[in-house]
């Protein structure tokens, strides 16, 4: 009885509230099982995920079906992604299990250590994650006050998960074990950095030229928008090539209006790869692409450096790309650009892989720039430059490492002033020695008076030590490594 007043008492306060309002006489409210459609999803997010209804059977507390249903409206609402609402409503499913397994049946016994045990009992980031949310918005319309304090767990630097050097040259020598279109779709994911929902969202008339430029339509998942980028003529080229492949197929229906269609083959006895695939007018789904990519890693066979077998998924070529950006020093907002995040917080992953290459590295050779930065800086080389050699000049004290050596230097004999010299430790007996020369050299000016020369050394002075600081960083990094 108490339970049936709990739940009436629930309804109530849904009814006056504002999300409660809009949704009290929803017919969907009656039902057990809605399709992704009727709460804003459209048909073709429905159909690359792969999840068509969600389902509301299962829960045995009516109030806990009830807020489950309020909750999947609002994460639709607000635009998150299905898959993202399809998990909240998964937790709250097992919730619901782990509640009446207990003999828990009303509202109010919902409490921190209650909601905490279950985490606990599951994955608990994934757990954790849905009740945040489920929690916040609660409270927010007042259907159910409580009070949860949500776990911190420890910061664990995410593994970016990336394709090493040697493995990445391995899989272009096998790419075209892969159908010609899957064969594109990865080349373009790896040079462009998008998401594979992304790819097969591409449109088939996504490519513009303007001049001599070609911009590319792309669609920014986290953003929930469309939006041309430049591209370089070899990544429009790729595109073209899939166009016409689509054009030249014959069971490729005129109405069809994605750049990747469906690749399907005989999978039976791991034969994937040994006939003809067969290509459908309709949209791929991420579980057929993870199929083909989970068989390629077995046809390859892809070995690291070590030896070790090496199998990677569809979003290492994104995470390559990230890494691929940070390890040449781009800004962390042209990353985010590129890639299509919401934020700039997982960058600082990428950049940390970076670190760890710098660790890795520092003791064959480092390099400080003129603000003291270490870095494993190397010249960005041009494209089939020949000449590499030459973009490594030698001055009277460390490297100039200007991206190009063609036409007069505007730092004539001023490389201390000039952002692209570096020192390496090599320098470093060098830098104590002039400094210590400039420290007798400003005495004896401020003794004659030298107003001019004083500020000129103070300046050498700081342009050196802001150096020396740098390489003493560079020297510890490298003795934590050896200690390791």
């Amino acid at each position: 009885m108490k339970a049936l007043e709990s739940f009436e008492s629930l309804q109530q306060r849904i009814a006056v509230s504002e999300l409660g309002k809009e949704s009290v006489n929803d017919p969907l409210l009656e039902r057990d099982t809605w399709s992704v459609l009727e709460i804003g999803y459209t048909e073709e997010e429905s159909r690359i995920i792969e999840i068509h209804n969600i389902h509301f059977k299962d829960f045995s507390l009516l109030w806990l079906k009830l807020l489950a249903k309020l909750t999947a409206k609002a994460s639709a609402r607000e635009k998150s992604a299905l898959s993202v609402t399809a998990k909240r409503i998964r937790a709250l499913r097992q919730l619901d299990e782990f509640l009446s397994s207990q003999g828990y049946n009303r509202p109010e016994i919902l409490t921190d250590n209650l909601l905490q045990e279950f985490i606990k009992q599951g994955s608990q980031r994934d757990r954790q994650r849905a009740i945040i949310y489920a929690v916040k918005l609660w409270t927010e319309e007042q259907w159910l006050q409580i009070s949860f304090a949500a776990h911190i767990y420890r910061k664990y630097t995410p593994k970016v998960q990336t394709i090493p050097e040697e493995v990445l040259y391995q899989i272009y020598e096998k790419f075209d074990l892969f159908p010609a279109p899957l064969e594109r779709l990865f080349r373009l994911q790896l040079a462009l950095g998008c998401r594979i929902g992304e790819m097969i969202r591409m449109p088939r008339q996504c490519l513009k030229q303007e001049s001599e430029k070609w911009f590319l339509q792309r669609w920014i998942e986290k953003r929930k928008y469309w939006q041309f980028y430049q591209i370089h003529p070899l990544v429009a080229e790729l595109i073209r090539a899939q166009q016409e492949f689509l054009n030249t197929q014959q069971l490729i229906d005129t109405d069809f209006d994605k750049l990747f269609c469906f690749v399907s083959s005989d999978t039976s006895f791991g034969r994937r790869f040994d006939k003809n695939p067969i290509y459908l007018p309709k949209l791929l789904t991420n579980s057929v692409i993870h199929s083909w990519v989970r068989d390629f890693n077995k046809k390859a066979e892809l070995t690291d450096k070590h030896g070790n077998q090496f199998k990677f998924t569809s979003h290492y070529f994104r995470r390559t790309k990230a890494s691929i950006m940070a390890y040449c020093e781009t800004e962390d907002e042209y990353i985010a650009a590129v890639l299509g995040h919401a934020s700039l917080d997982m960058l600082p992953h990428y950049r940390q892989r970076d670190l760890n290459r710098l660790e890795k590295e520092s003791a064959t050779k480092g390099y400080v720039d003129m603000y003291g930065k270490v870095s494993t800086f190397k010249p960005r080389k041009q494209r089939y430059e020949k000449l590499a050699e030459l973009l490594m000049v030698t001055t009277s004290l460390g490297e100039c490492h200007r991206p190009m050596m063609l036409g007069d230097c505007e730092y004539r004999y001023a490389c201390l002033s000039c952002n692209h010299h570096r020192v390496t430790l090599e320098d470093k007996p060098y830098i104590e020695a002039d400094i210590h020369q400039l420290q007798q050299d400003l005495e004896q000016a401020q003794v004659a008076g030298q107003d001019r020369r004083v500020t000129e050394i103070h300046r050498l002075l700081n342009l050196l030590v802001t150096r020396l600081q740098g390489l003493e960083k560079l020297q510890n990094i490298g003795s934590s490594n050896a200690n390791e």
